[in-house]
């Protein structure tokens, strides 16, 4: 199992501090190398020696882009693709393709995948309305056009789609898997089970060792195909719960851009969506639950904290 670190290509390498090359400097601190979030643009060189995996760009509200019902003049041209992959099927089939082509240069173990959707008319609610079965096939239906056109039907490395809070897939329920299983017309995929977005599921996420709980529930249920599926594991706490039985509602006011309503509901996000690093060390049986091939440490560095300070915190749980 390799522990990696979360990092994009808007950080330059030589943001990881330490002596000798950017690899030496990873390992010194206990990490085998980066889950590079990519973009729509060609991948700089210099990360290629230390990304065993990517983490592709996602778009926030995808859903809204499939069913080709984004209102004109709601988003600003330059942001298409990172708020509904673009204006229509076509171009949103052409701009996904385009970043697992660059991201494939890399020749990565696995590249993530968002599969929720968060339908922006209700960020700012404690419950969406949107059918999840209903946007996960959606999701399905999409990927599936992607792949098509890549030789052998298969995607160039493999797919791992990461379970959300918001509407599609939350690896709560056995069912989501039995939905893509069915509907995804190629092989080569599986699943980045996020343990911070699912516990972001829970009504009753207060204290971390209670998340831990829970969670080995869920995956209690999972059958073995399942959990098979599952090669990747983004590590980290968001015992939100208060913050999300308390916030103030509030609707989406009319006129109001998409590019408007994301600002105001960024802060939101974070305060949901906490990337902590764990304190209890019974965090570790998540991991051996599932025994992935990676484990991403998944810092942020919210509230003013170090990432990799978190990132060391974290990884000391492993011996």
């Amino acid at each position: 199992m390799k522990h990696l670190f979360s990092y994009s290509v808007y950080q330059p390498l030589a943001g990881i501090p330490g002596e000798g090359d950017a690899m030496s400097r990873l390992n010194a601190f206990g990490c085998d190398g980066l889950e590079l979030l990519t973009s729509f643009q060609a991948v700089p060189e210099e990360y290629f020696a230390v990304s065993p995996s990517v983490h592709l760009p996602f778009a926030i509200d995808w859903y809204t882009g499939w069913s080709e019902k984004v209102p004109e003049g709601e988003v600003d041209e330059e942001d298409f693709k990172y708020i509904t992959f673009g204006r229509n099927r076509d171009e949103m089939i052409f701009n996904i393709r385009s970043a697992i082509d660059h991201a494939s240069r890399i020749g990565p173990a696995y590249g993530v995948l968002h599969a929720g959707n968060t339908d922006l008319n209700e960020a700012m609610h404690r419950k969406q309305t949107g059918d999840c079965k209903k946007i996960l096939s959606a999701f399905a239906e999409m990927v599936n056009q992607v792949i098509a056109d890549y030789k052998g039907g298969e995607p160039p490395f493999k797919l791992a789609f990461e379970n959300l809070w918001w509407q599609g897939l939350k690896l709560t329920d056995v069912r989501e898997f039995r939905l893509l299983e069915k509907k995804l017309e190629f092989d080569n995929w599986g699943f980045c089970l996020d343990t911070g977005h699912m516990m972001n599921t829970l009504p009753d996420a207060y204290e971390e060792s209670h998340c831990i709980d829970n969670l080995l529930e869920i995956f209690g249920r999972y059958p073995q195909e399942m959990i098979d599926r599952i090669g990747t594991v983004h590590f980290h706490v968001s015992t939100s719960a208060e913050y999300r039985n308390t916030f103030e509602e509030r609707d989406r006011p009319k006129g109001e851009t998409m590019n408007e309503t994301i600002g105001k509901t960024y802060p939101h996000v974070t305060m949901i969506d906490q990337h902590r690093p764990f304190s209890d060390p019974r965090c570790v049986l998540l991991v051996d639950a599932l025994s992935p091939d990676f484990v991403t440490h998944e810092m942020v560095g919210t509230g003013g904290r170090d990432p990799i300070k978190d990132f060391v915190k974290q990884r000391s749980h492993f011996i």
